[in-house]
This record gives structure tokens, C-alpha cells and sequence, in this order.
């Protein structure tokens, strides 16, 4: 199953605080996590210019795990929390991660430049 989601506002959880490389996020912290605040978003600039692709790249662990429940929650895709995140080989060009949730459900997400999320339901691995 593929579905394509949107990442602006997965991506606002780059702003979130934590030097913690735990990858361990519930539901709960991506719906609760601060947004971009004035300053961040002046220097992201407008979303046709931000290569959403790096600023995934440029994530520490904790971050990138909130960005992909985000996704996987407006996707909507049952994962209660990320227990693990793996980049794996890039899918036609695109970053993409195999992420594994609570209970062993898989997905890979790729995260193109445009931000637009493409992730693959892996129900046999």
C-alpha cells in the first residue's frame, strides 16, 4: 500500500528541544511537540525553496522518529510509537528509512525534497 502524506507539519517537529538520540516517541510527543518558532521559520524561508529531503538528513534520532510518526499519523497508519528507525538504500532518489513501530509493524518512508512523505506498509517484514 502506498500513501503519500504531507510533511510540513512533521517537519515543524525539527524545532523540538532534545539532545537525546532515543528513538522511542509515543503519539503523544509528536502531537504535543512545540512548533517552529518566528525566528526558525524566517530562516527556513517559504516551503517551495526548503529541501525537506535534508532537513530530514539533519534530524538527530529523537527528531526524525517524531517526523515519521507525525507522518504515519496523518497517513493514518496504526503506530503507537517508533521503536526504530534504519536508512536504507535510497528508493529513485529519495532518502528512505525502514521504521519500525511497537508490536514489529514496518514501513519504509521515503522523504523527498518536496516533503511530500511516500511511505510503503511492510506487513512481511
Amino acid at each position: 500500500m502506498r500513501i503519500i502524506v504531507p510533511m510540513l507539519a512533521a517537519l515543524a517537529l525539527a524545532g523540538c528541544g532534545g539532545g537525546s538520540s532515543s528513538v522511542n516517541l509515543t503519539a503523544k510527543d509528536a502531537v504535543n511537540a512545540e512548533p517552529l518558532n518566528a525566528a526558525d521559520e524566517a530562516a527556513a524561508g517559504n516551503a517551495a525553496e526548503t529541501n525537506y529531503s535534508a532537513a530530514v538528513l539533519a534530524q538527530n534520532d529523537a527528531q526524525r522518529g517524531a517526523t515519521f510518526i507525525r507522518a504515519l499519523q496523518d497517513a493514518p497508519l496504526p503506530c503507537e510509537h517508533v521503536d526504530g528507525a534504519t536508512r536504507i538504500a535510497d528508493q529513485d532518489g529519495v532518502p528512505t528509512w525502514r521504521v519500525t513501530c511497537k508490536g514489529g509493524l514496518n514501513y519504509m518512508i521515503g522523504i523527498p525534497k518536496n516533503g511530500v512523505a511516500k511511505i510503503i506498509s511492510r506487513t512481511d517484514r
